[in-house]
């Protein structure tokens, strides 16, 4: 799995994005690249942002080149995973600098998705418990687009703190490390450690206080990333059952799924309109009650800790071990929603 050119990739990742991102901080306050604080922020501060141009350019780069030393560029999927990446990526520069209109946003992510679906692997089939590997047809595509897109914006709309979305990408990319590995998937490997390296020193300038934030380069860029890893597991590798990875996608990434999709519909059940700006997500219910940045990720970050042993619980348990997998799941998750409104009341913010 390991051969001697990784660890040198690995290093030169890590600090070409520590060089990179010094001198992003830099440029992005020259170029007024930056977050003003208003009613709806989570900071007080002017803060460049954009500094996610950091870990995608040094992944993306360092696994391009990756793939021309091993010759791996005659992979489709892989090719297709690259190009879609930097379409995401490059949009959310173009948000970060110019503030895109929503429909724009939305019309590429679509084509991203719908180019994932075609070009990489479409979810045909969906592994129900007790019941094996059942056939969904079309609804299965409809299924695929709503999870790239879903995951990924709720992954960017969870970027309001210093430090959260970089910490739940390292917990993600260490899980999918252990899977690569179990099910012996070079390429899944090697992408996850880049995005690791990078994203690691990344948080180096992330962490509370922040110097920079990653901006919608970095926060789409990771929701993408994560949103299509089970797609290119099951590409990579014929063992792999994308209707099965797909739950280990979820699972690794659910603190923010859990926190987005919990927030709509609390907000639909309120009545109010899910599409406008809003500081009502788990993690920013902690802030306005008093909690540090650094305490809310430090909590986030345990919580995708949790998550990752669960994955792996999931992966090598039985059909009814599985369903008590997601029943625990769900009964943590919602014990953090207690939690929150505990703390709301205690501080009087509720």
């Amino acid at each position: 799995m390991v051969n001697t050119s990784l660890p040198v990739f690995v290093l030169l990742i890590a600090v070409g994005n520590y060089f990179f991102t010094r001198q992003l901080v830099r440029y992005a306050l020259v170029s007024r690249i930056t977050d003003v604080p208003n009613q709806r922020s989570s900071h007080t501060a002017v803060t460049p942002r954009g500094g996610g141009a950091g870990f995608v350019l040094m992944t993306i780069l360092g696994f391009a080149v990756y793939m021309a030393v091993h010759g791996l560029f005659d992979s489709v999927g892989l090719s297709v995973f690259l190009l879609v990446l930097l379409v995401i990526a490059w949009i959310g520069w173009l948000d970060d600098k110019n503030d895109l209109s929503r429909r724009m946003r939305f019309g590429v992510q679509s084509v991203a998705a719908v180019i994932t679906i075609l070009f990489i692997n479409n979810l045909d089939q969906l592994y129900i418990p007790f019941t094996g590997f059942m056939e969904i047809g079309l609804a299965g595509t409809l299924l695929a687009y709503l999870w790239i897109t879903g995951a990924a914006n709720i992954y960017n709309f969870m970027d309001g703190v210093d430090g959260i979305a970089s910490a739940q990408a390292i917990g993600a990319a260490v899980g999918w490390i252990y899977f690569a590995w179990l099910w012996g998937v070079h390429e899944l490997f090697v992408i996850n450690l880049f995005i690791l390296s990078a994203v690691a020193v990344f948080l180096l300038f992330n962490w509370s206080p922040a110097r920079i934030f990653m901006g919608d380069i970095g926060s789409l860029f990771l929701g993408f990333f994560y949103a299509i890893m089970p797609f290119l597991a099951a590409y990579l590798s014929e063992s792999v059952q994308l209707g099965s990875a797909i739950f280990l996608g979820g699972l690794l990434i659910w603190p923010f799924l859990f926190d987005g999709t919990y927030t709509i519909f609390r907000r639909l059940f309120k009545g109010e309109n899910i599409l406008q700006a809003h500081r009502s997500h788990l993690y920013q219910r902690l802030n306005i009650a008093g909690w540090e940045h650094s305490r809310i990720t430090s909590l986030y970050f345990i919580f995708a800790l949790l998550c990752i042993g669960l994955a792996i619980l999931f992966y090598h348990s039985a059909d009814l071990g599985k369903l008590l997998i997601l029943a625990g799941m769900t009964f943590a998750s919602f014990g953090l929603v207690f939690y929150v409104r505990g703390v709301e009341k205690r501080t009087g913010t509720i």
